[in-house]
């Protein structure tokens, strides 16, 4: 792999400790990868919650930020494992907090921008379209590609803070034209559909597709960005997905045939049996929940918005608790716009920073989550410590208020 001469000299040290170690993990990784060479990056969105990065992820981080270390672009970061305001009243051990606020700690002191959301690109990391960023939230970097045109790769942890101190990211994957034109195609045949129907329609395409890029036809017209984000972070629960080709929608895709760069590719239709199927395989139990998880990916004002519609005039049955995860932001319009007492009048919660798939559930005493996230469904029943009920937002709040 090609490196000028100014990354020649940050890997033999010249530029500092911190950037030294950027650069041989982005030389090794890059080699590994079959990368040609290293491409600026404009902004990066990096990993720091406790539940997946443990104790090896804690040192990580404290070696780069005590030895200099500083992110190089504007870097958001993916939730946190713990509320970072309201820990305690979600019975949260302090143990486990504390170790969560050594990692924010950590990235405040490179730099970092504390927006602790997955959906970064809806509150505070607004690339534009043609520009090269390193993302590492998988529905994140689904919409990157497959929305706002820019592009990214699925970088892994480790990777993305160092891609993120040196501003640079390796060369290959979806940064490369021949690697972003689609390879397999989906029709949709659903009419109206419902919140269910696009998160089970992004995990049958990711399920299907495999290591293909999907093409997507057959969405209604009205189709909002926060159902394309719901979609396309189940397809890359489902499978290895980094860009959905939306027909009409995504720049350059305005037809199958385009989307695929003129190459006939194998098409399958996606029905309410397909659906039906998704939904029984993702929905593991009819027991009574303790939690009604909702926001995986984190919700946006305007769907909270929705969800205290939902909620009006309805109480929580006892014995059941229903959590709304959102970002900081979207949480303080919500506070100051009155949402946020009409949904929590039904004794719902928001909370903010944070997400249940990267919450320690089972030390919370939760055995059976509610949810209409494939992602959340897909993630937690995979660990197989908690069961998932998987039903469309309308069924949940039927089921569990009065």
């Amino acid at each position: 792999m090609y490196l000028s001469p100014e990354q020649e000299r940050t890997l033999s040290g010249e530029r500092g400790e911190a950037k030294e170690l950027a650069m041989t993990i982005l030389a090794k990784v890059g080699e590994a990868l079959g990368a040609d060479s290293l491409v600026p990056i404009k902004s990066a969105h990096v990993l720091a919650h406790y539940s997946s990065l443990h104790e090896a992820g804690i040192e990580v981080l404290e070696k780069f930020s005590s030895s200099g270390g500083r992110f190089a672009v504007p870097t958001t970061v993916d939730p946190a494992s713990v509320d970072l305001e309201n820990w305690k009243s979600f019975g949260i051990p302090e143990e486990y907090a504390e170790k969560q606020f050594r990692l924010c700690a950590a990235f405040a002191r490179l730099g970092g921008i504390p927006c602790w959301s997955c959906a970064q690109y809806q509150v505070c990391n607004f690339p534009k379209a043609g520009e090269t960023v390193a993302w590492a939230e998988s529905n994140s970097v689904v919409f990157a590609n497959s929305l706002i045109g820019c592009r990214t790769n699925k970088i892994t942890s480790g990777l993305d803070i160092a891609c993120a101190i040196t501003g640079l990211t390796p060369r290959f994957g979806m940064l490369l034209d021949e690697n972003r034109r689609a390879q397999v195609a989906f029709r949709s045949t659903i009419d109206r559909p419902t919140d269910l129907d696009y998160r089970s329609l992004g995990y049958y395409i990711g399920r299907h597709a495999g290591s293909r890029v999907p093409g997507l036809d057959g969405l209604p017209r009205n189709v909002s960005s926060d159902e394309l984000k719901h979609l396309g972070a189940a397809a890359a629960a489902g499978g290895p997905v980094t860009m959905i080709h939306y027909v009409g929608i995504t720049p350059g895709s305005e037809s199958l045939k385009s989307a695929s760069g003129g190459e006939r590719v194998e098409t399958l239709d996606v029905g309410r049996k397909e659906l039906d199927e998704v939904e029984a395989d993702l929905n593991q139990s009819e027991e009574k929940p303790d939690l009604v998880a909702l926001g995986v990916p984190h919700l946006s004002a305007s769907e909270l918005g929705q969800l205290a519609k939902l909620l009006d005039g309805k109480k929580l049955k006892g014995g059941t608790r229903m959590y709304a995860y959102t970002s900081s932001q979207a949480f303080d319009f919500v506070k100051r716009s009155g949402i946020m007492l009409d949904i929590e009048r039904s004794g719902a919660r928001l909370t903010h920073s944070t997400d249940a798939e990267i919450s320690p559930l089972k030390k919370l005493g939760f055995d059976v989550v509610m949810t209409n996230s494939a992602k959340l469904a897909e993630i937690v029943s995979s660990e197989g410590e908690v069961k998932i009920r998987y039903k469309q937002i309308a069924e949940i709040v039927e089921e569990v208020t009065s």
